[in-house]
């Protein structure tokens, strides 16, 4: 549930961020019509059509390379100044570029064309770590997820929008080269002041002497990722993202011909449909992670991206092909974005331009390679583009297992909470009273045998409950609570108890966040049971809060031990409404009978009798 400050209304509603994604978009935008020209007139110049191919390809590695050279130089210099002042000055140095367009447009001179988008690429080289490493300066992790899924957005839409408006201004100004030149000038210098009104934040205050050698930064962020697996596994899911798409947007070239026997208008239909995708899955990605991080979104956009893979090489209908490919992209979003936001917001601010150059290495690096790969299975091993695309959609399902074994908690946790939501209408109110770092003891009553999948979807940590060890044993569901990190305890062995109450005890002095629920079993009337002192022996001699919560809204339904109401009114049958109130930490020490009652102040009916009583 969005909070009132949160949301893709705040957020567009927010001039700064406006005018940030704004700067972003015309940027995309103005590189990709610049690239679609001198793609257009690399064919139409060179009479030999190998010459024109030769071209082409120079065109696409020309792009590329300053992202491999000159990395380590945009990085240092995100890490040393402010993040909006480099971004400022960059797009700056793309009116310089887009002049310099002009001149090589009017001189129709190939040449010229591509040491200009050499110069291009550059200056993207140099915004991009900015361009992300600003988002978490800007605003906290609640947003965070919904930021990255507006840029993603607005980059793909000013890729697709970008590359059709290269042809229709071609196709329109050919005979006016200078009005082509004019057009792409005057988009960068829009471009320029609307970087005037981006949120300034201070520079990250790295010192040191600054470090020539252009591969430094990339080495030292490798360094660095090894140091932390879970960033290097993010980095390695992103360059994977790019390597996949880079791939499928060389082989759809391949696929209008060999597959779907289409033409080029046709086919370039294909490509939006993949961008498209990839940006509305993005703004889904952000509205599904709602205000935290949702990496559990990561392999479900895997496996999708998988399946709607293995669909689209195994067809030979366009139109399903046009839809396997929107499907494809839409899970693109869902798998990269929850990445980039873990990224930017886990990365340390003094190195952060640093680990986003590394990542932008890789990423090309996945690009270069999905050129090779293409050579590889097509020209050097002679496989139709149809079977690439299948050996694309088997990767990905392959990356899938290799995804969930390694996270199976968030995997889990993410499934827990698409089968919530689609069972009952959740309404969370306090949910800012859990530590979003730091151990914490989260109490709660017990009314149904759902309680502990929706108390611990109410934080975006993942919470460790103690667990009756019968139910902790129940074949066939094991492995989730064991996935769950979950602690068994046994009631009828004390001694058992006590080293249940102890490992929870160690795991919050750890960092980490436990919950129970302190009457001991599930109501049998409906009414909050007396609490029991385990969770005394629990928080003993720690600093750590109590959080107490009260579940309210299930009582009647079949997973309480009432039961048997579910399909007396409307209401109950489609999605009831369950209600989650939480309350202010308690630090100070407190007896089983006042917890109990701290508990039931949360109470709906308690609250507005007290609200009741001061008016």
């Amino acid at each position: 549930m969005n909070s009132p400050k949160t949301g893709y209304k705040q957020l567009l509603a927010d001039s700064r961020f406006e005018a940030f994604l704004w700067t972003q978009f015309l940027g995309a935008f103005n590189d990709n019509v610049y690239k679609m020209i001198v793609s257009v007139l690399a064919v139409r110049i060179a009479a030999d059509p190998a010459v024109g191919s030769r071209y082409l390809a120079l065109a696409g590695a020309v792009f590329v390379l300053p992202f491999l050279l000159f990395a380590g130089y945009a990085g240092q210099l995100a890490d040393r100044y402010s993040k909006t002042r480099v971004l400022q000055v960059t797009k700056f140095f793309e009116i310089a570029g887009m002049a310099l367009g002009m001149a090589a447009l009017v001189a129709g001179r190939i040449e010229w064309m591509l040491g200009v988008l050499f110069l291009l690429a550059l200056q993207a080289n140099f915004f991009s770590p900015a361009k992300y490493g600003i988002l978490p300066e800007t605003m906290g992790e609640e947003q965070i997820s919904r930021a990255n899924g507006l840029l993603e957005l607005t980059t793909f839409v000013a890729i697709v929008v970008g590359t059709s408006f290269g042809t229709f201004l071609y196709a329109r100004c050919s005979a006016e080269p200078w009005l082509m030149g004019g057009t792409l000038l005057g988009i960068a210098a829009v471009g320029s002041a609307l970087s005037l009104h981006i949120r300034w934040v201070p520079a990250a205050g790295v010192a040191g002497a600054f470090r020539w050698n252009p591969f430094h930064e990339v080495i030292a962020g490798a360094r660095n990722l090894q140091e932390n697996p879970a960033m290097a596994t993010s980095v390695l899911g992103i360059s994977w993202f790019w390597f996949v798409g880079a791939l499928f947007q060389l082989a759809l070239i391949l696929a209008g011909k060999e597959v779907f026997h289409v033409g080029e208008a046709q086919t370039g239909f294909l490509v939006t449909a993949l961008a498209a995708g990839i940006g509305l899955g993005s703004v889904a990605a952000g509205t599904i992670s709602g205000e935290h991080i949702e990496l559990g979104l990561v392999p479900f956009g895997s496996a999708l991206m998988g399946l709607f893979a293995v669909a689209l090489g195994l067809t030979h209908n366009y139109g399903f092909g046009v839809a396997c490919l929107a499907g494809i992209g839409f899970a693109s979003g869902l798998f990269v974005v929850p990445l980039n936001a873990f990224l930017q917001e886990r990365a340390d601010p003094a190195l952060k331009g640093r680990i986003l150059t590394t990542n932008n290495f890789f990423n090309m690096i996945g690009v270069v390679l999905a050129s090779g790969f293409l050579w590889l299975l097509h020209d050097l091993l002679g496989l139709h583009a149809g079977w690439i695309l299948l050996a694309v959609g088997v990767l990905m399902l392959g990356a899938t297992v290799y995804i969930v074994r390694l996270m199976p908690d968030l995997t889990i946790r993410f499934m827990l909470w698409c089968t919530m939501t689609a069972m009952f209408r959740v309404r969370v109110t306090g949910s800012e009273y859990i530590p979003r770092r730091g151990g914490g003891l989260m109490v709660s009553n017990h009314i149904s045998y759902a309680d502990a999948v929706l108390v611990g979807q109410c934080t975006p940590r993942i919470p460790r409950f103690l667990m009756w060890r019968p139910i902790y044993d129940t074949p066939g569901i094991k492995f989730f609570f064991e996935a769950l990190h979950a602690i068994p305890i046994h009631a009828e062995s004390p001694k058992n108890t006590i080293q249940a109450l102890r490992a929870a005890k160690a795991v919050i002095e750890a960092g980490e966040l436990v919950a129970i629920f302190p009457e001991g079993s599930i109501t049998r009337s409906g009414e909050t049971e007396a609490f029991q002192r385990g969770f005394e022996r629990i928080v003993n001699g720690s600093s750590a809060p109590i959080i107490p919560m009260y579940v309210t809204g299930l009582w009647g339904h079949p997973l309480s031990t009432k039961g048997g109401q579910l399909f007396k009114s409307w209401e109950k049958l489609w999605r009831p409404v369950v209600d989650i109130r939480i309350g202010a930490p308690v630090y100070e020490p407190i007896t089983p009978a006042e917890l109990r009652e701290v508990v039931l102040a949360l109470a709906p009916e308690r609250q507005q009798q007290f609200e009741e009583a001061v008016s």
